[in-house]
């Protein structure tokens, strides 16, 4: 029989733990045992619970403690704590806190099922390896961390409104994406990419919208995305232009948007994604700031590489296992070099450096001095060229600029001491609006 989830239970009762456990193996559930605390955190982080029931008067990490590092770790996990007469009140103020719910003991059997329903329904499943969990099978994770973002993904996919994405490059933003459009309504219909780096400026408009003789009911990655879902890699680089005629799109309302016949929206899931720090981006005017609110209702923030190493392991054998005949083991060293090393881009840097680690090995066994080479290579790849250091600073310096003057070109430019054309041509090149910057009043 399919198991309807798995239940942590916690409890330093080991009748009660047992009695708690056969009722729900009964009724269909998975179920980890754990008689404290402690016990309790391994388990979570092992086991991947899709609800946890906890007992409130416990020895050492009671059931306070142990909810207030559960949500901490997990806050989209559901609790349930069980509670004697005499402590009602610290359950209340539990549930006030984030507590799920909470049982008073003895409990009926009925009412305890009930509530664990209730808590599995609302935790979707993010584990691959179980039936329902193929929608997120192309993300390679054993991260806490992960397992929290995977979670809310899930239940973003069941909403059909835009969503932001951030994170670092090369984390896999785009990877997360395809999970929710798979987990989605939409699964079926088109997923579409657009990558704005690597089109110029002048291109993302005609990719996104068709060109001009094509307006109307043809053209354009939007047409391509129909029914289904559109999203939208590095959107600070998306031109200001570009961005104001995607926000009705966004906001799913009428309005003046060039490609369609008036009241009419296109039926296209927005999501979109960008590098850390967004409100960086609408504070210099790269992007936004309603469009940027617009895709924030919902958002996702996946966290670096570094930050959760238990990653790093487990991309390492996900690539060992898709090699083929260049499938190759690492030896202890090796291993340890990948481990520690700060992958500045994440995993994609990550599976790159093994796969050719894997491919250039002349031995069956990896060894260090070879990985120690290949991140010293990637290391100086990392260093940016003399031309884009040049430019991010000519970047900064006009974004300085339109600040200081409040979108004012004309000042702006007597003061970087270039005429107004050329100046346009300086904004214009690096997809600085001038009206972002300009007082409200």
């Amino acid at each position: 029989m399919k198991s309807l989830g798995n239940v942590l239970v916690v409890d330093d009762d080991p009748d009660l733990l047992d009695l708690i456990g056969m009722r729900l193996s009964a009724a269909g559930y998975g179920v980890t045992l754990a008689s404290s605390g402690e016990e309790a955190l391994r388990c979570f982080r092992l086991q991947r619970p899709r609800a946890v029931i906890t007992d409130l008067r416990m020895e050492g990490m009671d059931g306070h403690a142990l909810f207030a590092r559960l949500h901490a770790e997990a806050p989209t996990v559901p609790v349930i704590i069980l509670t004697a007469h005499g402590t009602i009140p610290d359950a209340v103020a539990a549930t006030q806190r984030g507590v799920f719910g909470f049982l008073t003991k003895p409990f009926d059997s009925r009412e305890l099922l009930a509530r664990v329903a209730e808590a599995v329904a609302v935790s979707p499943t993010i584990a691959a390896n179980e039936a329902d969990g193929a929608w997120r099978a192309g993300i390679v994770s054993a991260s806490p961390l992960m397992d929290e973002v995977l979670r809310r993904a899930r239940r973003a996919a069941e909403d059909n409104g835009p969503l932001l994405i951030i994170g670092p490059r090369g984390v896999g933003k785009e990877t997360l994406a395809r999970a929710i459009h798979h987990a989605s309504s939409r699964a079926d219909q088109p997923f579409v990419t657009l990558v704005c780096g690597t089109l110029p400026p002048e291109g993302l408009e005609e990719a996104l919208f068709g060109a001009p003789k094509a307006r109307g009911a043809q053209g354009g990655l939007l047409t391509a995305a129909t029914g289904g879902t559109l999203f939208i890699d590095e959107l600070e680089s998306l031109p200001p232009i570009v961005q104001a005629r995607l926000l009705p799109l966004v906001r799913k309302n009428d309005g003046p948007f060039g490609i369609m016949r008036a009241g009419s929206v296109p039926d296209v899931r927005i999501l979109a994604a960008c590098e850390s720090l967004p409100e960086r981006a609408v504070q210099e005017g790269v992007l936004r700031a309603d469009l940027y609110y617009s895709l924030a209702a919902t958002t996702l923030v996946v966290p670096p590489l570094v930050d959760r190493p238990e990653d790093i392991t487990a991309l390492i054998a996900s690539c060992v296992e898709k090699a083929g005949e260049n499938r190759r083991s690492f030896s202890p060293e090796a291993l340890k070099l990948l481990q520690e090393a700060p992958w500045p881009g994440n995993a994609r840097q990550l599976v790159n450096v093994v796969g050719q680690a894997m491919q250039l090995s002349v031995a069956a066994v990896v060894p260090a001095s070879l990985i120690s080479q290949l991140l010293r290579e990637e290391s100086e790849r990392e260093m940016v060229c003399f031309d884009d250091a040049r430019r991010g600073f000519e970047r900064e310096y006009l974004v300085k600029l339109m600040q200081t003057t409040g979108g004012n070109v004309s000042q702006a430019a007597r003061i970087a001491q270039r005429n107004r054309t050329e100046f346009y041509k300086l904004l214009g090149r690096h997809g600085i609006d001038p009206a972002t910057f300009k007082v409200q009043t």
